[in-house]
């Protein structure tokens, strides 16, 4: 992770963490950076004063997105693909909560077929973690792409304090995809979770 300085666009240090990282997030003090390292299957912990890496957490499967809690107490992050067998009756990724008074960690499943778990973002007064994914319809034969049969887009709403899944919202019309989303963000007023898509062409 290199630290630049706004001012000058030089680098202030160069700090090593785990192996692909991405979906940084910054503690609301300021003063500790949480980096998934997406292919080592951990979280590290970055002291901010001291530019280090103090810890490495392990989470589940190719975490790729975090978000600090607006009162500091949690990192919550998105594992991109689920940990489970391919054939088995519910297949889930999750979204890890970790505790960061003491580093442990919870797992919240999702909705069976969720996979593709890209985005989360929370709700400006800290509720809800919004969550963009995949729904894969693996149970049933591909016999047609239309109306979700296969896949389908969807958000769903995780609540914070309860660190339980509430529910999931499709995201595509009727004969319209929503094509891979990617990305969530919340509106100032926290009435809005706005996702945006990934065209691949």
């Amino acid at each position: 992770v290199d630290v630049l300085d706004t001012g000058t666009g030089k680098r202030r240090a160069s700090i090593a963490v785990g192996y692909w990282p991405c979906g940084p997030s910054i503690s609301p003090d300021g003063l500790t950076l949480y980096v998934c390292n997406r292919f080592g299957a951990t979280v590290s912990v970055v002291d901010l004063k001291s530019f280090t890496q103090v810890s490495r957490i392990p989470v589940v499967r190719e975490p790729i997105a975090s978000a600090v809690a607006t009162d500091g107490t949690t990192v919550f992050v998105a594992n991109f693909l689920p940990l489970c067998r391919s054939d088995s009756y519910d297949v889930s990724a999750v979204v890890s909560a970790i505790s960061i008074r003491d580093n442990t960690v919870r797992h919240i499943r999702l909705l069976n077929g969720t996979t593709a778990l890209r985005g989360l973002c929370l709700s400006p007064d800290g509720r809800y973690v919004y969550a963009v994914h995949v729904l894969a319809r693996y149970q049933m034969p591909t016999t047609q792409l239309e109306r979700g049969w296969v896949v389908t887009n969807a958000l769903s709403i995780i609540d914070a304090r309860a660190m339980r899944y509430v529910n999931t919202v499709l995201l595509d019309d009727k004969f319209l995809g929503a094509a891979n989303p990617w990305g969530v963000a919340c509106s100032e007023d926290g009435r809005w979770p706005v996702s945006y898509t990934h065209l691949t062409l």
